[in-house]
């Protein structure tokens, strides 16, 4: 039996496809300690992990000032980086903290971009194997645009595409973590790292992308120990029954669909859920509307759309006739997995790139930024998702490879 620690610091779909793993190994005789947001215990250990100890609350700081203008400003690369600096200096020395504390008995350690430059040192001082389970391109270059967040090139194998990897993406978590790392290395003995450093040990990580090799191609020229695996699903919906509304909404029509934008906060859910209001009404569809962290939905809605506090996706998505969100890993692969269309309205991070990836599999239309969101936009990208015969045939065919 090995010990494994898994740090998933981030929002619901950082922390699901977590368990999942966290389940198979369990079951395959290991131990399995997973670092989370302090909500995300009791989901921890009702799968039977061990939950590690955190003060910190992902959901209490999305919801923050500084988190509602992370999400609103993410369209906005240099913004958006001086917002995550800024919150990281309110959690960075914990997450690190909490990080080594959970790990300092492992026999293994799986990271994420999120954690890779600092488990670097953890691996280091223990003498221990530490591996990276991204759900999303990892932040090493590559030719192939494919595999990038944020390819100038997005659907070619260039060299530029890696000329501009090596130039601002690789260096992207050094920027963010780190001072952090340094500060950690310092405090175990070890020699600081600058990023060049850094960037060579995360090259010789073992890198596993909880991804679908059908939506994100493994590049020839990332080295032999990264990999493309598939997506981890946590499959939770069999003992779990639907409220009465939902199953009267469902058989009181057509297909409806799903809109929720996850754990993306704003400063305005009003505004916005005006603008889910009329965009539905617009495109003369049905839709079951999830609250999500946002707080969507909370004022007299029409009989066209239901909205409910939240539903598993592998429950509700398969029943609906396209699914609306904001491209976060985990959703979109809830999402493409139902063989439904898919409508992509990005704000930050990663999920510009699953709205590009989407859009280019030809299962959606093209995304619609958040930034950029009004009832007419969104209307038009779901009378687009709904009335295309050909994109539905393309959604159903990728749902089941």
């Amino acid at each position: 039996m090995k010990r494994i620690t898994i740090i998933a610091s981030g929002t619901r779909g950082d922390v699901q496809p977590a368990i999942a793993l966290g389940k198979a190994l369990t079951g395959t005789g290991h131990r399995v300690r997973i670092l989370a947001s302090t909500g995300f215990r009791d989901w921890i250990e009702a799968h039977g992990l061990d939950a590690a100890p955190s003060e910190i609350d992902i959901q209490a700081l999305m919801a923050s000032e500084g988190g509602q203008a992370w999400v609103e400003r993410g369209h906005d690369q240099l913004a958006q980086q001086r917002l995550m600096a800024r919150l990281l200096e309110r959690i960075g020395p914990r997450l690190v903290r909490e990080a080594w504390d959970a790990s300092r008995d492992a026999d293994a350690v799986i990271g994420s971009f999120t954690s890779d430059v600092y488990t670097v040192a953890i691996g280091e001082k223990l003498d221990i194997p530490v591996l990276s389970m991204p759900l999303q391109p990892t932040l090493i270059a590559t030719r192939d645009g494919r595999a990038m967040t944020s390819a100038p090139l997005p659907g070619r194998v260039s060299r530029v595409n890696a000329w501009f990897g090596r130039l601002l993406i690789e260096p992207f978590p050094w920027r963010l973590y780190g001072r952090y790392a340094n500060e950690l290395r310092r405090e175990l003995d070890l020699p600081e790292q600058s990023n060049r450093e850094n960037v060579a040990a995360r090259r010789r990580m073992t890198i596993l992308h909880a991804v679908s090799r059908h939506v994100m191609p493994l590049p020839a020229d990332w080295p032999g120990s990264f990999h493309v695996t598939g997506y981890w699903f946590l499959d939770e919906e069999g003992g779990w029954v639907p409220p009465p509304e939902l199953d009267d909404f469902l058989a009181a029509g057509p297909p409806p669909i799903a809109i929720g934008f996850g754990s993306m906060t704003g400063s305005d859910p009003e505004g916005l859920t005006r603008v889910i209001v009329d965009a539905v009404g617009t495109s003369g569809q049905r839709a079951v509307l999830l609250a999500g962290w946002a707080g969507l939905g909370g004022r007299q809605l029409p009989p066209e759309l239901l909205a409910l506090p939240s539903v598993p996706h592998d429950w509700l998505f398969p029943r609906m006739a396209a699914v609306v969100h904001h491209g976060g890993a985990g959703t979109t692969a809830a999402g493409l997995r139902a063989g439904v269309p898919t409508v992509i309205v990005p704000a930050m991070a990663d999920q510009p790139y699953w709205g590009r990836r989407v859009r280019a599999l030809g299962v959606g239309p093209a995304p619609v930024p958040r930034h950029r969101l009004t009832a007419e936009r969104l209307a038009t990208a779901i009378r687009a998702a709904t009335a295309d015969d050909g994109m539905a045939r393309r959604a159903a065919a990728l749902g089941r490879l």
